[in-house]
């Protein structure tokens, strides 16, 4: 693409933006960094899950498209720069990729150097930083060369190795994509909890949860299995080589009723640490356990069985 983009072109351009930058983050790490994106705009452009420590990083986007006197030129509103451990990203979009330097600078850092003025009385903060900075720059601690910035995420861009042969992907089910759907559903009715769901999946939490209050950020696998009246209890699968466990995921499993076209009443919701305690190798690759929902029965489940009505509640005082 030869031609500039044009000014009814900007919101495209910062998607083109953010998915290059999606996409390198993916690449460099070697998956061990995983982006989730968010399900609905509340200011955070993506939690970058990285896998080492299992912490999120949250992270707000920036790009132009030109430069201005050699410089890229950002400009942030004050007002959304509520969260000090932020992390901004900001780098030129070029044909193809993107330019040869990007920014990486938390928020508080970025608000301590910006120059702060105002448009049209609503306070701003501007930045302009080069693609070939020069060594007395003030953004120059956190500038970075493109091909090392996973290096600013924490992970180490080592060169590429010979990959492991990967396991094959299993189909999700049209029931299991329920399950998930009615989990979103459930947490979109909290308006202090944003959901996102990662892009590409390549871990055990398949959508990270951020509380926009406390900043605390959990990580969801979902699991639904498929009963009915004839058949009230049923296996929980979890694919043994993506299961990794970690304070900050947690497993919820729903029951699906086919014969009523709804779900069982009663859920499970289990930190993945403790399921360690009670999964079973099946031999074929699986861990599994079986549930009987709404069963009075004694069972080691019994302190992990809630209402479904009280998945919202439940997710947002989980620690994290």
């Amino acid at each position: 693409m030869d031609a500039p983009w044009t000014g009814t072109q900007t919101s495209a351009a910062g998607q083109v933006f953010e998915f290059r930058l999606w996409a390198l983050l993916t690449e460099q790490s070697r998956g061990q960094l995983h982006v989730f994106l968010p399900l609905t705009d509340r200011g955070i452009d993506a939690l970058v899950h990285r896998m080492t420590d299992g912490t999120y990083l949250r992270v707000q986007a920036k790009s132009r498209t030109v430069l201005m006197d050699g410089e890229v030129h950002i400009v942030v509103w004050a007002e959304s720069l509520v969260d000090d451990e932020v992390l901004i990203v900001s780098s030129l979009v070029v044909d193809g990729g993107l330019g040869p330097t990007c920014l990486v600078i938390p928020v508080s850092d970025f608000k301590r150097h910006a120059s702060k003025s105002s448009d049209e009385g609503r306070p701003i903060y501007s930045v302009e930083f080069g693609m070939r900075p020069r060594s007395d720059s003030k953004w120059l601690p956190w500038l970075v060369p493109t091909e090392r910035l996973a290096e600013r995420f924490g992970v180490a861009v080592a060169a590429p190795a010979e990959a492991a042969p990967e396991p094959r992907p299993e189909w999700r089910s049209d029931v299991g994509f329920l399950g998930e759907a009615e989990v979103t559903r459930r947490l979109a009715e909290a308006g202090n909890l944003n959901a996102f769901r990662p892009f590409p999946d390549l871990e055990t939490a398949e959508i990270a949860v951020l509380d926009l209050n406390t900043r605390r950020v959990i990580g969801l696998q979902v699991k639904t299995v498929d009963i009915d009246q004839g058949r009230l209890h049923a296996t929980v699968n979890i694919r043994g080589s993506s299961f990794r466990p970690s304070p900050t995921t947690f497993f919820t499993v729903l029951a699906w009723l086919r014969d009523k076209s709804q779900f069982h009443e009663e859920f499970l919701l289990i930190p993945s640490m403790d399921l360690r305690e009670f999964l079973r190798d099946d031999g074929h690759g699986h861990l599994e356990f079986v549930w009987h929902p709404g069963s009075t029965a004694e069972s080691h489940l019994n302190k992990y069985r809630h209402g479904l009505t009280e998945l919202r509640a439940l997710v947002a005082l989980l620690p994290a």
